[in-house]
């Protein structure tokens, strides 16, 4: 069932992402689904889901921009009921019951659930990415409302080239229209965690990183950089975890 729906998700961008992306950068609040563009029948799609950070409402996270911290449970993006429930919710569940029935201890993911879990990963990256696009910039923490800021949105602030930013737009949405990952499995670092509580950083456009503490896993994605060996990726992202924390 879950091929059939991801079938229909990479025809759906491939046959709209121009529309998506054309609308979007025009009008960065526009109020139309993020993956096939239409404005009928809008619901709010969680960028992490729920599952995944235990739907825990004390759980935030903090642009680097303005420090204004905002929770995983309001960090939402506009998606018909088609997209969200039909092919990102069953695509979602999907994963949910892959990782409660993988132990890492004596099993491991074959390369077309590895490929799937890249597609997710995948799918994070662009989600806030359109997230950042309809943030606007307000201030400081515990600084003065700029008015000529506030329409800027928070994506634009974080790159110095605004093309640079509308680029990895429309690459991250096309990339979801991608079947194979092929070239991608070494860029997937996959490990037991025993961490217990869900951890999460991203980098637009270069790395992701999340720590799923119920499933004993966390996953390192390197978006855009390949690796012959996955030795490399591995020590890689671990300097890149030990930055972070």
């Amino acid at each position: 069932m879950i091929e059939n729906r991801l079938i229909l998700l990479r025809k759906t961008i491939r046959e709209k992402n121009t529309v998506v992306t054309k609308n979007i950068l025009n009008n960065h609040t526009i109020s139309i689904c993020v993956v096939c563009g239409t404005d009928k029948d809008l619901t709010k799609e969680h960028v992490i889901p729920k599952w995944a950070f235990g739907n825990d409402q004390k759980k935030f996270f903090t642009t680097n921009i303005n420090n204004i911290s905002q929770s995983y449970s309001q960090a939402v993006l506009p998606t018909c009921g088609n997209c969200n429930s039909y092919i990102l919710g069953a695509f979602e569940h999907y994963l949910e019951s892959l990782f409660a029935k993988t132990d890492l201890n004596s099993d491991f993911f074959s390369t077309k659930e590895k490929e799937k879990i890249i597609l997710w990963l995948e799918s994070i990256d662009y989600k806030f990415q359109a997230l950042n696009l309809r943030r606007k910039f307000k201030k400081m923490r515990d600084g003065k409302y700029i008015p000529y800021l506030s329409d800027i949105p928070i994506g634009v602030m974080q790159n110095e080239s605004p093309s640079k930013v509308f680029s990895n737009f429309r690459n991250a949405l096309k990339k979801l229209g991608i079947k194979s990952k092929a070239e991608s499995l070494n860029s997937l670092v996959i490990f037991k965690t025993t961490n217990e509580s869900f951890h999460f950083f991203h980098k637009t456009n270069e790395f992701i990183f999340i720590e799923l503490p119920k499933q004993k896993i966390a996953l390192f994605y390197f978006i855009t950089l390949k690796f012959d060996d996955e030795k490399i990726a591995s020590e890689t992202a671990m300097r890149k975890i030990k930055e972070a924390y």
